[in-house]
C-alpha cells in the first residue's frame, strides 16, 4: 500500500491465522491518537473574529463538501488550479500537511494548522505576490436541516494584513463565488450511493 508505519507511529502485530499461518499486521494505538488529538491546541477563525466572511450552502452532506475542499485530485475540478500538490507530515492528511496549489508555473501554499474533518479547518495562505502576507482563515461545514452543508470561510483581520485584505477582499470574495458554482455544479452530477 506503500504505507510507512513507523512514521505513522503504527505498532507492529502478529496474528495466527489457520490457512494462512502467522501474518504480520500493523495496530494504531487509538487511546493515544484521542489523547493526542484532544490535546492539541485549537485553532479556529470564529464567526466574530471574522473580518471577511465568506459563506453559502451547498446541497450535499458535510462529509462530501469536506472531500472536494481538501483531497488534493478533487479541488482542481472546481477551484480553478491546475493541480494540488501535496506533501503531508508522517504520510496523513492533517494538520502539519501543505498544499501547493499550481496555477501555471505559480503556487499558491497552504499548510494546515487545524484539520477537525467535516467540522473546520484552518490554514495560512501564501499568494505569489510581493508583499504578500501569509492569511490565516478557517473553512467551517455546518449541517444544514435538509442535509446539506452551510460553508463559512473566515478570514481576521489582524492590523499588519488589514491593508492587504482590503486589497484581494473583493476579488477573493468573487474568486469563491464562481468556483462554488462550479462546485454545485460538479456535485449535481454525482449520483448517490445505492443503498
Amino acid at each position: 500500500m506503500g504505507i510507512d508505519p513507523v512514521a505513522q507511529g503504527l505498532a507492529e502485530h502478529q496474528e495466527s491465522i489457520d490457512i494462512l499461518g502467522d501474518v504480520k499486521c500493523w495496530m494504531r494505538d487509538l487511546e493515544r491518537a484521542w489523547n493526542d488529538e484532544k490535546d492539541r491546541r485549537r485553532y479556529l477563525v470564529t464567526r466574530n473574529q471574522a473580518a471577511q466572511l465568506i459563506e453559502f450552502d451547498i446541497a450535499a452532506p458535510s462529509s462530501k463538501v469536506w472531500e472536494y475542499f481538501t483531497v488534493p485530485g478533487q479541488r482542481p475540478k472546481w477551484r480553478g488550479s491546475d493541480e494540488v500538490r501535496e506533501s503531508s507530515a508522517g504520510g496523513r492528511r492533517g494538520v502539519g500537511t501543505t498544499n501547493h496549489c499550481m496555477h501555471g508555473p505559480r503556487a499558491i501554499i497552504e499548510e494546515m494548522l487545524d484539520w477537525r474533518p467535516f467540522d473546520y479547518l484552518t490554514l495560512t495562505t501564501l499568494l505569489p505576490m510581493p508583499g504578500a502576507p501569509r492569511v490565516l482563515m478557517s473553512y467551517a461545514f455546518l449541517e444544514n436541516a435538509d442535509g446539506g452543508t452551510h460553508v463559512e470561510i473566515r478570514v481576521p483581520s489582524p492590523s499588519p494584513r488589514r491593508a492587504f485584505l482590503e486589497y484581494v477582499g473583493a476579488e477573493f470574495e468573487k474568486t469563491v463565488t464562481n468556483e462554488v458554482a462550479t462546485l454545485r455544479h460538479c456535485l449535481s452530477k454525482e449520483r448517490p450511493l445505492r443503498q
